[in-house]
């Protein structure tokens, strides 16, 4: 296997610049926009949906990440248009404070399982993710 110069890796043009697609819903005139996220938006969301605790029997401290919560949080981070942290939207739809709960009662139910569902295809994530992400629908 020949080995690359790491000024020859280093030089080639690689774009870090994010994806994004649009989604088009129907009832909304403008489109949501998503973007795929970095390894450390992953990584911080990852540690915001893990709960630690003590094993009574063990007396360990177990983690324990919930997928679900994982999963609402990378589509409310995949997210770009609309800005779901915005106070004016939130405070429109009753839900201030809480970005998940306000897509939630924005998008119908095959509109959030669609969004789901492109936002994990455009970033990747494991299909066993799938089963855990429609909770996000519910």
């Amino acid at each position: 296997m020949a080995q690359v110069n790491i000024s020859d890796f280093l030089a080639q043009n690689v774009s870090n610049e994010p994806v994004t697609e649009e989604v088009h819903f129907k009832r909304f005139k403008s489109p949501f926009i998503i973007k795929e996220i970095t390894n450390d938006k992953s990584d911080e969301l990852t540690k915001q949906a893990t709960k630690r605790h003590v094993d009574k029997r063990t007396r360990q401290v177990v983690e324990q990440t919930d997928a679900t919560k994982y999963a609402e949080l990378l589509v409310v981070a995949s997210v770009v248009q609309p800005n779901l942290n915005s106070a004016e939207l939130q405070k429109s739809y009753g839900t201030m404070g809480k970005p998940v709960e306000t897509l939630k009662k924005m998008l119908k139910f095959s509109e959030l399982n669609e969004l789901t569902q492109r936002v994990t295809d455009l970033v990747g994530v494991n299909n066993n993710l799938d089963d855990d992400v429609d909770t996000v629908k519910k």
